[in-house]
């Protein structure tokens, strides 16, 4: 029986850290498609801090799924969260100031 727990537990934790790593990757890729004038007009940090920062989420959530979770679990809360913070407030000023987007 608890061998089975046991299973099930690394099989959702497993789960969580592939997720995590697809969403960071998902906002470090999503972060190059703009220019720096777009993170300029939107008045965000520049554009090679945003991408480092989504680039060491990125690294830190891959470093820390399974097998190798070489990183404690803390480091890749910390990647959702950079990774939340780009697509809920950075990516929606860059959206409404980029003209590919402005008129949609």
């Amino acid at each position: 029986m608890m061998s089975t727990l046991a299973s099930v537990q690394s099989l959702v934790l497993t789960v969580l850290m592939i997720a995590i790593f697809v969403f960071s990757v998902v906002a470090f890729i999503d972060s190059l498609r703009y220019s720096g004038e777009v993170y300029r007009a939107a008045d965000k940090k520049s554009k090679g801090l945003w991408c480092g920062i989504l680039g060491a989420a990125a690294l830190v959530s891959f470093v820390g799924m399974p097998p190798m979770n070489a990183m404690p679990m803390f480091l890749s809360l910390l990647a959702v969260v950079a990774a939340a913070v780009y697509f809920v407030d950075v990516r929606k000023a860059l959206r409404s100031v980029d003209p590919r987007y402005r008129n949609r």
